[in-house]
């Protein structure tokens, strides 16, 4: 409830309407028929559909909730996202100083992305995503699994096989965004990231996975060292010319760069190495990436 009471920082950006407490006597529920969102901080609104949430008299700490979608976000920057699932079940454990994990599972889950100047809208869905946030000490760890990710174009079809995807990372010196009392939001400008492990299979033996350090400067852009372990190099260079054949010349050239690195093979292990934006992967350079 600390979240909409006025006494948190969360609750300029989050609004609980029509909310209700019962439950009683071995219960405590909390609802609302629907969450606005108004993050002037960080240039986003939006809303939610209705919220339950309930903790059990008998098990202390402990909370279940709900969300209904859909989720519709717009941010300063003319990017407007709408978030649709079949179900969205959460668990977390409360400890005397705040959150101390959270699990959720998200069924049927679709995302749309719509750039509101040009109009270019991109999707992607999963059947299944599982995400965990976990308290470390004075850092925050997090976790990802989702299955059958895929990327779907505005005439529904995907350029792209299904996917498998995990993640696994540790945000340093983050853990007062889980607090009760004055949480400290997450600024990404300043963010350091401990990549443990990052990984995209999307079948028939082609997989990548990479593991090191990133980080966000005051300026927005991203540096890091990540060593990459690639298997069926040129099964990647048939998908990606195939679904993006804009990116033929490139995606050849850094194939048969990646088979020298790997002495002929067609696996081996490489670094993408980002320097204030830039991407080099081994000694190819792949482009820039935008200030965040």
């Amino acid at each position: 409830e600390r979240a909409f009471d006025g006494n948190s920082p969360l609750a300029a950006a989050l609004d609980c309407a029509n909310m209700t407490v019962g439950g009683f006597p071995l219960r405590i529920s909390l609802k609302c028929t629907k969450i606005t969102i108004n993050d002037k901080h960080n240039g986003i609104t939006g809303s939610t559909g209705p919220f339950r949430s309930a903790a059990k008299i008998f098990r202390p700490g402990t909370v279940n909730w709900q969300l209904t979608g859909p989720v519709m976000l717009q941010t300063s920057t003319g990017l407007a996202t709408s978030v649709q699932w079949e179900s969205l079940d959460s668990a977390m454990a409360v400890g005397l100083s705040g959150l101390e994990r959270q699990t959720t599972v998200i069924k049927a889950l679709r995302t749309n992305i719509s750039q509101v100047s040009s109009g270019a809208t991109r999707s992607f869905g999963a059947s299944e995503s599982n995400l965990q946030i976990e308290r470390s000490e004075a850092d925050v760890n997090a976790t990802a699994s989702m299955t059958d990710v895929n990327f779907v174009q505005n005439d529904g079809t995907s350029k792209l096989p299904p996917m498998l995807a995990n993640v696994d990372l540790t945000l340093l010196g983050q853990a007062d965004a889980l607090n009760i009392d004055n949480p400290k939001p997450i600024d990404l400008r300043g963010l350091e990231t401990e990549v443990r492990n990052v990984s995209i299979n999307i079948g028939e033996g082609r997989t990548i996975i990479a593991s090191g350090p990133l980080t966000i400067d005051q300026d927005g852009y991203i540096s890091g060292a990540l060593k990459l372990q690639i298997t069926k190099v040129e099964g990647w260079r048939d998908v990606i010319t195939a679904a993006y054949p804009e990116t033929r010349e490139i995606a050849k050239i850094a194939a048969k760069g990646l088979k020298m690195a790997f002495l002929g093979q067609n696996q081996g292990q490489v670094t993408l190495q980002i320097t204030h934006g830039t991407v080099v992967l081994g000694f190819i350079p792949l482009g820039n990436i935008p200030p965040i």
